[in-house]
Order: C-alpha cells, then sequence, then structure tokens
C-alpha cells in the first residue's frame, strides 16, 4: 500500500480476477484484469500498476 492505493506488479493475481473485456488474451495475472491500472491505453503502460478493486479498498479503510 502507497498512499491508501494497494499497489501491484502485472504478475501479481488474486481470487478477485476478472477479464478485462478490452483484452483479447487473458492469463489469470493483474495485467489482464479489469480491476488491474496498468495504463495500458495510454502511450506510456507501466510493469507496475494499482488495484482498482473497491471491496479490498474498503475493508482496509474500515481496519
Amino acid at each position: 500500500m502507497a498512499d491508501g492505493r494497494l499497489e501491484i506488479a502485472r504478475n501479481d493475481f488474486c481470487d478477485a480476477f476478472e477479464q478485462d473485456a478490452d483484452r483479447l488474451f487473458s492469463a489469470r495475472e493483474c495485467w489482464y484484469c479489469k480491476y488491474g491500472d496498468f495504463g495500458i491505453f495510454t502511450e506510456h503502460p507501466t510493469q507496475n500498476g494499482v488495484c482498482r478493486y473497491k471491496p479490498i479498498k474498503q475493508e482496509e479503510e474500515n481496519e
């Protein structure tokens, strides 16, 4: 966690994985998950990203 965000690497994964509909290929990795934000639709995608899965953030905020 950094700045209240869950930082992830492209090959990380969790039980909340859901295929990103915009991806043609799929692997059970954050890089292909609809919750992983790696800036893939920008000019500068990154190897590390941020998880946008809301229940995770809500649980951590309640702790």
